[in-house]
């Protein structure tokens, strides 16, 4: 009777699992609305598990790609559930975080899919790809070489 109970238990709570996928593991942050090196100065925790979410005060140390101006302070928004594809920032140290906008507000969110790493653990050799160079130059007008 009690391995019956057990199994049981066990089929309930392995019913109710659920995961996070990610299709591709991006390289860098390129194709996100943005990718900063940031140190992380402030936590906000919002709602209850499982759905909660934090607010990542972000100080802004360097940009790698912005669709739009970003100012030296940002907020991140992140859900911290596994299921959620959520993450788990740590205050004070430093990130490179890419994500998106919400179009409506504007909020920055990012997401275990896509490129948020602890600087530290990027190889000194991978953190060139950081910077999404087709979009630099994609911005700015080639300046013409004229011959002497």
């Amino acid at each position: 009777m009690k391995v019956v109970l057990i199994l049981s238990v066990l089929w309930v709570c392995v019913e109710n699992v659920y995961t996070c996928t990610c299709v591709d593991i991006p390289t860098n942050g390129c194709n996100s609305d943005y990718s900063i090196l940031g140190t992380i100065i402030g936590v906000i925790p919002l709602g209850t598990p499982p759905n909660d979410a934090r607010i990542y005060n972000v100080l802004v140390n360097r940009i790698y790609k912005a669709n739009r101006p970003l100012l030296p302070l940002v907020r991140i928004r992140a859900y911290v559930g596994g299921s959620l594809c959520g993450l788990l920032l740590d205050r004070g140290r430093q990130y490179v975080i890419s994500g998106s906008f919400d179009n409506d507000n504007g909020t920055m969110r990012t997401n275990h899919c896509l490129y948020t790493r602890l600087l530290t653990e990027i190889p000194f050799r991978e953190r060139w790809n950081l910077y999404c160079y087709n979009q630099r130059r994609e911005s700015y007008p080639q300046r013409k070489i004229q011959a002497r």
